[in-house]
């Protein structure tokens, strides 16, 4: 799925939830007193694929955990037990949450507490981790309500590290001698051949359906695990069986390029995504699903795979999918709303905190931030005033601002070819330009037509048009430097680049004047300005230095003046600075 159809489907799930598409849709779970978290947090599932991001141990699978429990018919303490190593301390105070889900879209909202509960009788062993519905409790926060009972949602749980075949169980797990490991799965391997055949197995004093049954995957499956995984497969059989003493599956796989092969020789990807595939396919409309890292054993481009197919099923089956991951390629590009960060406090509890950009997730859990914007601007003022500005947006660390001397002329017809030319260079860079060199020109290539497309001379004087000035092209030396092909393509890139890349400081000014507009210029040095019937871009500099020279005795040390207004200047509130705002976030958001 390409950038512009994963936006599509973006938008189209999030009318969905907007227009109650989601029945039985937990909106929102709340932690009084809850493990490690702090105590009272709160995550709320805006979006209906949500991706809970933050260090090992950070709370993560726990939050995965309590959504597990949260339906009719589930429970938490299938995950999360007391024992003699690992108690669950309470301390007068018993862990609970509880939740908020909607039935459909006009319904209230019915809230739920789950409380852990020690339960037992003189004929019933006591249960050190029975969970069961509580009353509403007004003190945690609960809407005064009758008790309600949970929301009723299947549940689909895949925890991907501890996902493992049949075949990996007995091989790498088992404590046997290899040789009577390696005796076991020849011995027992017939009766799994005569299962994928689909024949009698013939086992043993055991009748074959205590030992194993198989499904053979529809084409329609076979073909989405395929578009994941970047493979073209043929065949896909999945079995459920004891056959290697303990309960477990295997696959066995066809390709183009093979007669087949087991999970013994498939990547534990493969294996990790026919399970996962598998579920989500036979889960029922408007479930809950639970992913624990999924993004295990899988390349990037698997991983992007993954998450375009998760968002299609989304759409299709109005599923609710909640993922623990690590994975920068599974959560770029999802809104902001999609994004939960486990973060740990200075009492080393943790706590969540929502609406975060991807980048910023990545930054905080030590993920090394490689994919850096550029911005590229005329002088020291314009490189002072953007740093300044992101400084207080907190996007600082995902930029570097670059100025090159010789103003806009020398920066464009210098640099703007070989960052069109390059589709890496062209998504990581970007121009914040002069505002006096702005232009009226707006490109949209769906307005042109087909003849103007074809017109070298016309889409050279658009780029003129845009950006003030003629830019040469470099078509290859066949044909006399003629390829006119070439040449329109060129001019194309620059105009595509124009549309999307180029930005300006605001209102045709340049930054000198930007920076003469604080209100700390107007206190201290407003005898100077007072000595111009009007400060423009003409001279805004002149200004600036006589303000140094007043400060310094000379002009020797104007940079370091420039940097003390433009630091000055940023932390004011001005329609100027929401402006430029605005602009860096638009590029940090691209």
């Amino acid at each position: 799925m390409d950038e512009q159809k994963m936006q599509e489907n973006i938008l189209s799930i999030q009318r969905m939830k907007e227009n109650g598409c989601f029945k039985n849709y937990i909106e929102y779970m709340q932690f009084p007193f809850y493990k490690n978290l702090v105590e009272h947090s709160r995550i709320n599932f805006d979006f209906p694929m949500t991706v809970l991001i933050g260090k090992n141990g950070g709370g993560k699978s726990s939050t995965l955990h309590a959504l597990f429990g949260a339906p009719q018919g589930y429970t938490c303490g299938d995950f999360w037990f007391s024992t003699e190593v690992d108690p669950i301390a309470e301390s007068g105070d018993k862990n609970r949450y509880f939740y908020g889900y909607r039935v459909e879209r006009d319904s209230d909202i019915k809230e739920v507490m789950k409380t852990r509960m020690r339960r037992g009788s003189e004929t019933k062993k006591e249960d050190p981790d029975y969970w069961e519905t509580s009353r509403p409790v007004q003190k945690d926060g609960m809407i005064p309500s009758k008790r309600n009972a949970p929301v009723d949602k299947e549940v689909i749980y895949l925890d991907f590290r501890a996902e493992v075949s049949a075949f990996d169980k007995i091989f790498h797990f088992s404590k046997d001698e290899l040789d009577k490991r390696k005796e076991l799965l020849r011995k027992r391997s017939k009766y799994l051949k005569r299962l994928f055949e689909n024949e009698a197995m013939r086992f043993p004093g055991k009748a074959d359906d205590k030992m194993g049954r198989m499904e053979v995957l529809s084409p329609k499956v076979v073909d989405i695990i395929g578009s994941i995984l970047n493979k073209q497969y043929i065949d896909i059989k999945v079995a459920d069986h004891r056959l290697f003493q303990n309960y477990g599956t295997s696959v066995y796989i066809k390709n183009k390029y093979s007669s087949g092969y087991s999970e013994a020789n498939a990547g534990s990807g493969e294996v990790a995504v026919v399970q996962l595939v598998r579920r989500i396919e036979n889960a029922s409309d408007y479930a809950l699903v639970l992913l624990d890292e999924p993004e295990v054993s899988l390349h990037p481009g698997a991983q992007e795979n993954l998450k375009a197919y998760l968002l299609d099923i989304i759409k299709k089956k109005k599923l609710q999918v909640i993922i623990s991951s690590h994975s920068s390629a599974l959560i770029n590009g999802l809104p902001n709303s999609a994004i939960k960060l486990f973060k740990t406090n200075e009492n080393g509890k943790f706590y969540i905190e929502e609406n975060v950009h991807y980048q910023e997730a990545f930054y905080d859990i030590e993920d090394k931030v490689s994919d850096k914007k550029i911005i590229y601007c005329e002088d020291y003022a314009a490189q002072m005033l953007i740093e300044k500005t992101l400084i207080q947006m907190k996007r600082e660390k995902f930029f570097e601002v670059v100025y090159f001397h010789g103003g806009e002329k020398t920066l464009i017809n210098h640099y703007m070819t070989p960052v069109t030319l390059n589709k890496t260079l062209s998504e990581r860079i970007f121009m914040m330009l002069d505002g006096d060199m702005k232009t009226n020109y707006v490109f949209e290539e769906s307005m042109l037509t087909k003849s103007q497309l074809e017109d070298t001379n016309y889409l050279a004087e658009c780029v003129k048009m845009a950006f003030g000035m003629e830019l040469e092209v470099y078509p290859d030396g066949g044909a006399g430097g003629k390829r006119e092909d070439q040449k329109r393509e060129e001019y194309l890139k620059y105009l595509r680049y124009y549309s999307t890349n180029v930005f300006y400081l605001p209102d045709k000014k340049i930054p000198e004047e930007i920076l003469l507009e604080s209100r700390l210029v107007k206190e201290r040095f407003g005898d100077i300005l007072e000595k111009y019937e009007h400060i423009d871009s003409k001279n805004a500099k002149d200004v600036v230095r006589e303000i140094c020279i007043s400060e310094d005795g000379d002009d020797q040390n104007i940079n370091h003046t420039i940097k003390h207004l433009a630091n000055k200047w940023s932390l004011e509130e001005s329609e100027t600075r929401n402006k430029l705002v605005s602009d860096l976030q638009v590029i940090f958001d691209k």
